[in-house]
């Protein structure tokens, strides 16, 4: 896109999960869940748009923005946005020139709803582990599926 695109926002009511997964170190570790809010939000994003949680943010509680350089930086995360913004829109002309804002509130608003999913879940949880939680989410929903390798018996013999 040409124009001049938006910052990418996110609402301050998700800060502590912000916070905690893309700014906070992993228990016993040296490194973060997410290396980047902006890679928190790419995961937020794909996830609320799996759970059909399209969430608007509530701009009385505030909000935090993402520079959209950000997102320019990785030409997947950029890509991203207007991915979401087609498949929610169902429609070519959401791809339109000048129409960066629509794209980018409609990816913010599927980033809500997956924080919310997020949130709620690492509530439920309890654990003092993100990482094996969010790993837990994504089994129960289905999007992760454990497969088990099938025993090498080549090295069995009688």
């Amino acid at each position: 896109m040409t124009g001049r695109s938006p910052n990418i926002n996110r609402s301050r009511v998700y800060e502590d999960i912000v916070q905690r997964l893309a700014a906070q170190q992993l228990p016993g570790t040296d490194r973060r869940l997410f290396p980047t809010i902006r890679e928190l939000l790419c995961f937020a994003a794909v996830l609320g748009y799996s759970e059909s949680r399209k969430v608007p943010l509530d701009r009385s509680q505030g909000v935090e923005d993402v520079s959209y350089q950000q997102f320019e930086a990785r030409p997947d995360a950029e890509s991203l946005i207007y991915l979401i913004a087609l498949a929610d829109a169902q429609d070519t002309g959401v791809l339109r020139e000048d129409n960066e804002e629509e794209c980018a509130t409609i990816f913010e608003e599927y980033a809500n709803g997956g924080l919310g999913v997020v949130k709620d879940y690492l509530l439920r949880d309890g654990g003092e582990y993100p990482d094996r939680a969010l790993m837990r989410l994504l089994r129960e929903r289905g999007y992760l599926q454990v497969v088990q390798a099938e025993p090498d018996t080549g090295a069995i013999s009688f």
